[in-house]
């Protein structure tokens, strides 16, 4: 039986990727040298880690690589982090020997998260091209070790340059942390909306309130766009050209006892 690169293993970051990589490159862990057949499928679980070879032009004559990973799962649509892409399993399958209980429920087991990363990388062989396949569960990550639990790998020291991500623009799409619980249906990040100018306020509509200077004040009406008790002012052009208000009929007649029309005594 062909047994994974690793086990019980989470990859946090590109670097512990290619720590992975160069493990494999000294023969400290182990290439999977071919597709996994159907027993081998079944006994992918949450931890396990697989470096395989991309199968290169002379594969007919040297027998090494595989043309692509098959592991017989269904997988949704890919979303990228980082240099990675993950895939959230669709239907897993029932679990061994529970498939319904005395209740007639269906036991599944935890939906696989398949976590992949690529690079290119210079051998004796010439240019090949590296994958790792890592698989993991929300309910299971953070009991799974890291690189630096391993004393094998913890020590290891990667060259710079060796491994170079095979992706085109890595790093340029970051979506949302997908270490995380996938939620139903889809999501979108908040926009940040930029910062915008205020522009001046358009001249204010028979229902805009007005706040005009409080009478006999010596004070210049405030400039467009400032604001009293939480209200918007109006223009002072707007106010000049306002008709003047009518008088209470009572403040008129006082005005016409102290100042009567002429040609009345």
């Amino acid at each position: 039986m062909q047994y994974p690169t690793a086990t019980h293993l989470k990859v946090r970051s590109p670097h512990d990727a290619q720590v992975i990589f160069h493990a494999v490159a000294l023969k400290v862990l182990p290439m999977v040298q071919r597709r996994l057949d159907t027993e081998e499928r079944r006994s992918i679980t949450s931890g396990c880690v697989f470096v395989w070879e991309e199968r290169g032009p002379n594969a007919e004559a040297t027998g090494l690589g595989i043309e692509r990973w098959t592991d017989g799962k269904r997988w949704g649509p890919s979303r990228v982090r980082d240099e990675f892409l993950f895939y959230h399993e669709k239907d897993p399958e029932p679990v061994d020997g529970m498939d319904t209980d005395h209740d007639g429920a269906t036991h599944v087991r935890s939906c696989l998260v398949k976590q992949t990363y690529s690079v290119f990388v210079e051998t004796n062989r010439g240019r090949r091209k590296w994958h790792m396949i890592a698989y993991f569960t929300h309910d299971t990550v953070d009991y799974l070790r890291t690189i630096d639990e391993i004393p094998d790998l913890a020590r290891i020291s990667v060259p710079s340059g060796l491994y170079r991500s095979a992706r085109h623009n890595p790093g340029q799409r970051r979506d949302r942390d997908l270490w995380a619980e996938p939620s139903r249906g889809p999501q979108y990040r908040p926009y940040s909306y930029p910062a915008v100018a205020r522009q001046p306020s358009p001249p204010p509509t028979s229902s805009m309130p007005l706040i005009a200077p409080t009478p006999g004040s010596n004070s210049a009406p405030p400039s467009v766009g400032a604001r009293e008790n939480g209200q918007e002012l109006a223009p002072l052009v707007y106010l000049e050209n306002l008709a003047p208000r009518r008088r209470h009929p009572v403040d008129e007649e006082a005005l016409m006892a102290l100042h009567p029309p002429a040609g009345l005594s």
